[in-house]
């Protein structure tokens, strides 16, 4: 098939501007491996004014700290009471290494040369021999992210049905309402700005509470399991209703409708980036699951800006499919291709997608991934 010249020229344009961010996200992803091999490792020691264990304890910590390079920071425990009460300590002395394995003197009973062996196994060997000692996360040299893998999961959430519905709803009314089809290309801008700010913005604050509060991990990684297995099995469901019934589960509210039919006739960037912003909230058990897997493994094992980075390589993947639909939208395909392609393969998208969140749930909970 032969495109117009204005097509084709719109094609090389997007091209390019994807092949610029991959290069430029392949330079970051290298300077955070990089930096993930030579990182310092840190150790928290908190301590109470005229504690005598305490006072015992502090020159074997640091002995075996200076003698490993390690950056270690003294914290009195009232003043710290909350960074102290985050990673579960209420005894002193204790001590913190790397933000995820806790020492306490539980752990050791006094015993100095213990004190010593456990804090240098978890300095050297990390979480691998756990002993006694507390870890909070997991490890996370061992199962490194990228920027592709990410990127990737992404681009499988935004192929789908859900996403492709309002675009080719959103295309009919302006096309409709004999607006120039460049406001497509608004509509796209707009509302693809709108799914990636809503997503940074939960994932960062729920990176951020995980940051602040490290004791919080384990249950918002339990509670975002537990959500994508429930949500393997809704789009399972869904797959047969729809097979059953020709309509999906997945309703959208006639709110979110009637905003819908308003960007055709109103300020369309402004609009639509409401629009995907709300898209992005109350269809969040269509598009948000394999959102929530990403989560529960930058929860795991990534610090607040990696975490931040993987977000946005993640949203980058879902707004992908969008831009590049949006293109075609706006020099020439018509709304009624999209929602053939939405018709003829939605039940095996959603039951595929269902068995891959089973499948990602169980790979989470048991720590495969």
């Amino acid at each position: 098939m032969h495109l117009p010249a204005q097509l084709q020229h719109a094609i090389k344009r997007a091209l390019l501007v994807v092949f610029t961010i991959f290069l430029l996200a392949s330079a970051v992803d290298l300077v955070i491996c990089a930096q993930n091999t030579t990182s310092v490792t840190t150790v928290d020691y908190f301590h109470e004014e005229g504690c005598l264990k305490c006072q015992q304890a502090l020159p074997v910590i640091e002995e075996v700290t200076n003698s490993y390079g390690c950056n270690l920071t003294s914290h009195e425990i009232i003043s710290s009471y909350d960074l102290a009460r985050g990673y579960g300590i209420s005894v002193v002395p204790a001590v913190v290494v790397n933000e995820r394995t806790v020492i306490t003197y539980n752990d050791y009973q006094g015993d100095l040369t213990l004190l010593k062996d456990l804090l240098t196994q978890a300095i050297v060997n990390g979480p691998e021999e756990k002993g006694n000692i507390s870890i909070i996360g997991e490890d996370e040299t061992g199962r490194a992210l990228s920027f592709y893998l990410v990127f990737v999961a992404g681009l499988l959430a935004g192929f789908n049905p859900c996403i492709l519905a309002v675009m080719a709803f959103l295309a009919t009314l302006i096309l409709s309402s004999g607006e120039n089809k460049k406001d497509i290309l608004k509509m796209i801008v707009g509302f693809c700005s709108g799914i990636f700010v809503t997503y940074m913005v939960v994932g960062l604050s729920i990176l951020g509470t995980v940051h602040i509060l490290p004791s919080l991990k384990n249950m918002i990684t339990n509670t975002m399991v537990i959500l994508i297995f429930i949500l393997g099995c809704w789009h399972i469901y869904d797959a047969y209703h729809l097979r059953m019934h020709s309509r999906s589960t997945f309703h959208t509210p006639k709110t979110m409708v009637r905003l819908l039919e308003r960007t055709a006739r109103s300020n369309v960037l402004t609009l639509s980036f409401v629009s995907g912003g709300l898209f992005s909230l109350v269809k969040a058990p269509c598009v948000g699951a394999i959102y929530f897997s990403i989560l529960d493994m930058l929860v795991g094992r990534t610090d607040l800006a990696r975490g931040a980075f993987y977000l946005a390589a993640y949203n980058l993947g879902v707004i992908f499919p969008i831009i590049v639909l949006g293109i075609l939208l706006g020099y020439g395909m018509s709304p009624e291709t999209i929602t053939e392609l939405k018709e003829n393969k939605r039940v095996e998208i959603r039951f595929f997608t269902g068995i891959i969140l089973i499948l990602l749930g169980l790979l989470l909970y048991l720590n495969v991934i």
